[in-house]
């Protein structure tokens, strides 16, 4: 599924604008599963019992390099979408149900991990206002504003 650009009376999506917002939605998801296989290796390298310790120290070495990397693109990424969402480019909903949703589901599923809480930090301090603002014309929207929040600070 590909991101849905808000209808605004004469607006005007150029293919560039329709290519920008797909990569950044692919970008989202391909950091997620990214995420998983690191953290797969990682678990994997340490109950690995054939290597000796410093094979060991210097495989995990090079996996939170890894991963420190993938957190940077991740923030970034984040970063990004935020200022889409700041220009209208893309809408509420996009940012509620693709982002957020997403990032909490990890944390009900227990594999939040402290980036997935910071992108969610960062996505409610940056856009949390105006996603609030847009969503209360709409007693629907807001209630799922308000639950992602609340599931967020649980």
């Amino acid at each position: 599924s590909s991101i849905k650009i808000p209808e605004e009376a004469n607006a005007k999506v150029s293919p560039f604008q329709k290519i920008l917002l797909n990569r950044c939605q692919e970008e989202f998801f391909r950091e997620k599963d990214d995420e998983k296989l690191i953290n797969g290796k990682i678990k994997q390298t340490q109950e690995d019992k054939t290597l000796t310790n410093q094979k060991r120290k210097d495989e995990l070495e090079e996996l939170y390099y890894q991963r420190s990397k993938l957190k940077k693109k991740m923030l970034g990424n984040i970063n990004f979408i935020e200022e889409l969402y700041n220009l209208n480019m893309i809408s509420a909903k996009i940012i509620q149900m693709q982002c957020i949703n997403n990032l909490i589901d990890k944390k009900n599923t227990r594999h939040l991990n402290d980036d997935s809480v910071e992108c969610l930090a960062k996505l409610f301090t940056v856009v949390g206002s105006k996603l609030e603002g847009d969503a209360s014309e709409d007693d629907k929207k807001k209630q799922v504003f308000e639950d992602s929040y609340a599931q967020f600070k649980s």
